[in-house]
């Protein structure tokens, strides 16, 4: 009995894994309406796709104005997607949408065939919004066959929420022109199916710049951000869909703004010196330079994993002799807790696991130091300066009060 579940259950994960992997069409767009009222534009659309829609943006502009993006919100319990934003009868618009895996985008409409909120063509021309309510064919998905769509639907019935991301975006500038790592964690209540990091520059338009994050352990996930992307700043989401077809879009506090991840130059040559000199001359903020996603929520009950890059901070340097992690728990009390080495974390990579905790709140500080603890860096710059993470078995909620006092273990090296 236990293999035929065993088979039963393989064979779900391979046609739902296969209908990813066939999924090369953009989403359907179709049914679309829009009006204009009270000094607003109002759209909807009807947005399908097999893999889920990651992304519908209206672009509108005025008669002669500047064009303007809005991101289009979907309803909680069907595929309507809407948006509003100021403007006339005169208004002009088209839609543009992508999914998951990066296909698309398909559009409804065009900058040189736009509609406008009236219902009629614009100036480029085209089919009018009132008489247009399928897409063209090439936009329309072919149906998926009926038992492939049916059975991974019945296996994951009880999936009741979209998958929780847990991340902040980094608070300190790495190097440009190196490769950066980016970790998260991932929750959902079913397996997570895909997951990807889309990226743009600043005021690039669409974040077209998709990598797929890598499950590593756990709820735990990453990607890097290659060197050659690695300089000034980028915007980026993070999205996850998991196999109960359920997707979560998450940014900066919310789906609608960016995450920001800013590089830090290389220093600049003053005026008649060389490159060799201004190497001498430069001093680094510390020995060492960190890379380390602070926790945001950890779980009640649960050994608390803490993984960091750390390398020198200039070129020659050497990697720390020691490491560790200087916390206090739910009693207050300061604790030193040694990191090991992390073949898992390329160059530098440094981890630890912290007692279990109960619920409330976590404080801690990353230390690497030379063999004799005369050259020490904290990753927060401040051995006043701590990271904290709640200790909760529920997703969000405040997060713990800051606080400002060195810990008693703390080696006497350490940046004020």
């Amino acid at each position: 009995m236990r293999t035929l579940v065993l088979a039963s259950f393989a064979a779900v994960a391979l046609l739902a894994s296969t209908a990813r992997a066939e999924d090369t069409k953009p989403p359907s767009i179709s049914d679309v309406k829009a009006s204009a009222k009270g000094g607003k534009v109002n759209v909807e659309a009807r947005i399908t796709d097999e893999t889920g829609v990651l992304s519908a943006i209206v672009h509108h502009r005025g008669p002669g104005g500047s064009i303007g993006d809005t991101e289009m919100q979907k309803n909680e319990y069907d595929d309507i997607f809407k948006a509003s934003f100021p403007g006339s009868a005169e208004t002009e618009y088209w839609i543009e949408s992508s999914d998951l895996l990066g296909n698309g985008p398909s559009t409804y409409g065009s900058a040189g065939k736009p509609f406008t909120a009236s219902g009629k063509p614009g100036k480029g021309g085209g089919a009018s919004v009132a008489t247009r309510e399928t897409p063209p064919p090439r936009e329309e998905p072919a149906p998926e066959p009926a038992p492939r769509r049916e059975r991974p639907k019945q296996h994951f019935a009880k999936a009741v929420a979209a998958p929780v991301i847990e991340h902040r975006q980094p608070s300190a500038q790495p190097p440009e022109g190196r490769d950066f790592t980016v970790r998260l964690k991932i929750k959902s209540d079913s397996p997570v199916g895909k997951a990807i990091l889309q990226s743009r520059p600043p005021g690039a338009g669409s974040f077209n710049n998709i990598m797929e994050l890598t499950h590593t352990e756990g709820d735990s996930y990453e990607v890097v951000i290659p060197g050659a992307q690695a300089k000034g700043t980028i915007e980026y989401f993070i999205a996850a869909k998991n196999e109960a077809g359920l997707m979560t879009k998450q940014g900066n506090g919310d789906a609608k703004t960016p995450y920001l991840l800013t590089f830090r130059p290389p220093a600049a040559a003053p005026a008649g010196t060389t490159a060799v000199a201004v190497a001498a001359e430069e001093k680094p903020a510390g020995p060492y330079h960190f890379t380390h996603l602070p926790l945001y929520r950890v779980q009640p009950g649960k050994p608390i994993g803490v993984r960091a890059q750390i390398v020198p901070s200039a070129d020659g340097g050497d990697v720390p002799d020691r490491a560790a992690v200087l916390w206090r728990g739910n009693d207050g009390t300061d604790q030193f807790t040694e990191m090991t080495a992390d073949p898992t974390g390329g160059y530098g990579g440094f981890r630890a696991e912290l007692p279990q905790q109960d619920e409330g709140a976590v404080y801690y500080q990353i230390v690497a130091c030379d063999e004799k603890a005369i050259r020490c860096g904290d990753d927060t710059g401040s051995k006043r300066k701590w990271h904290s993470a709640a200790v909760s078995a529920q997703p969000g909620g405040a997060q713990p009060m800051p606080i400002d006092s060195p810990s008693s273990k703390a080696p006497a090296s350490l940046p004020e």
